[in-house]
């Protein structure tokens, strides 16, 4: 891992670094000059929202915290600290210029297949960044979905774009304003990402709004259901369940916690019609386990194992677009026979992650299983 630069700047000829360069104009995160002096020039923000400043080698725009941050216009060198929104970076630069994420190669095996410039991430923090480490790598954005780092970047003059989202109207205004930072081609690839999105969630709401309760199974989700990891209402889960046309069974908010850890008693009492797990493997241990034998969804044979790429459709990511139509179409079948989701995650790979799929990556996607 690269070591912090000193906190002195040397009188010597060696290249100033981006916090050298701040300590000696004074710059904070809001100052327009140091970070005139540091973003590349020449370039216009994009027709997105924000405004430029007078240096035109910053824009500001508002992250999804509401607060205003000025960012370098095109920046080169950028940190993300959401899982989620790397494949959201992924899908508008290819990862380029990514200095340091928390998506480690062997937890999210497909996002380094997918996106070879992964890699080239400068280091690979755990749950949480080490502030001096990270600003060692002199990035100059980080993006992130809590508001832990912003006093200390701004020490450094290092701007923090709050990223997050828990709803489809928050995570296309996620998008959008990533791709305002980013600027270049990816206003262009967000603005058809949403569109297609909306027209998903249209075109699958327009066969399920009309059923009424008793056609709307109850669904009980999580990332880990064997371990009793669910997820409650408050969450992009709870919505992408009720456009499918179901019920969430966890009616409890888990809101800002992603998942919570309930007890097995919770779930027998909840007696889900169906049941979704993120974690491949789990389908089976379930429906073979004596625990769960009394409850609704083991006795149909209703079990099933949520597909998982680059990131996991049902979690934040980008592949939201696709959990939407699949979980449809496994819900109500009748709805929607004609679905062929296989040749839709091939089509999404390849527009939006620029990688084509062959049958066999296809398959084991949709076991939420590792590349081989």
């Amino acid at each position: 891992m690269t070591s912090p630069r000193p906190s002195s700047v040397s009188s010597s000829s060696s290249p100033l670094s981006r916090r050298d360069l701040l300590r000696l104009t004074g710059a904070g995160a809001g100052s327009a000059v140091g970070l005139s002096l540091l973003a590349a020039c020449g370039s216009k923000s994009p027709k997105t929202g924000g405004s430029a400043s007078a240096s035109a080698g910053t824009q500001t725009i508002t992250d999804m915290n509401g607060t205003q941050v000025e960012v370098p216009t095109n920046p080169t060198a950028y940190a993300d600290g959401w899982y989620a929104h790397n494949e959201v970076t992924i899908m508008l630069t290819g990862a380029k210029g990514l200095v340091a994420t928390h998506c480690d190669p062997k937890k999210f095996p497909w996002m380094y297949k997918v996106c070879p410039n992964m890699s080239k991430a400068t280091s690979t923090f755990g749950d949480d960044f080490n502030f001096e480490d990270l600003a060692a790598l002199n990035p100059q954005v980080i993006f992130d979905s809590k508001e832990t780092l912003r006093d200390k970047a701004k020490e450094v003059g290092i701007p923090v774009v709050n990223c997050m989202f828990q709803t489809y109207e928050d995570m296309k205004k996620s998008i959008t304003m990533t791709a305002q930072v980013f600027g270049g081609d990816a206003p262009k690839i967000a603005e058809k990402y949403n569109a297609e999105l909306d027209q998903a969630v249209k075109d699958v709401k327009a066969k399920t709004d009309g059923l009424s309760d008793d056609q709307r199974p109850t669904v009980m989700h999580g990332g880990s259901v064997y371990t009793l990891n669910l997820d409650g209402t408050g969450t992009i889960m709870d919505e992408w369940i009720k456009t499918a046309g179901a019920r969430n069974a966890v009616d409890v908010s888990t809101q800002g916690n992603a998942q919570a850890q309930f007890t097995m008693e919770q779930i027998l009492s909840w007696n889900p019609d169906v049941i979704i797990t993120g974690k491949a493997g789990e389908a089976e241990q379930i429906l073979a386990d004596p625990n769960w034998a009394s409850i609704k969804a083991v006795q149909d044979q209703k079990v099933y194992v949520n597909p998982k790429g680059v990131f996991g459709w049902d979690r934040y990511g980008v592949e939201e677009l696709l959990q939407v139509q699949w979980v449809s179409a496994l819900l109500h079948p009748d709805l929607f026979p004609d679905l062929k989701i296989e040749e839709k995650v091939k089509t999404f790979y390849k527009t939006y992650l620029s990688y084509d799929l062959t049958d066999d990556e296809v398959k084991l996607i949709m076991a939420a299983k590792d590349p081989q």
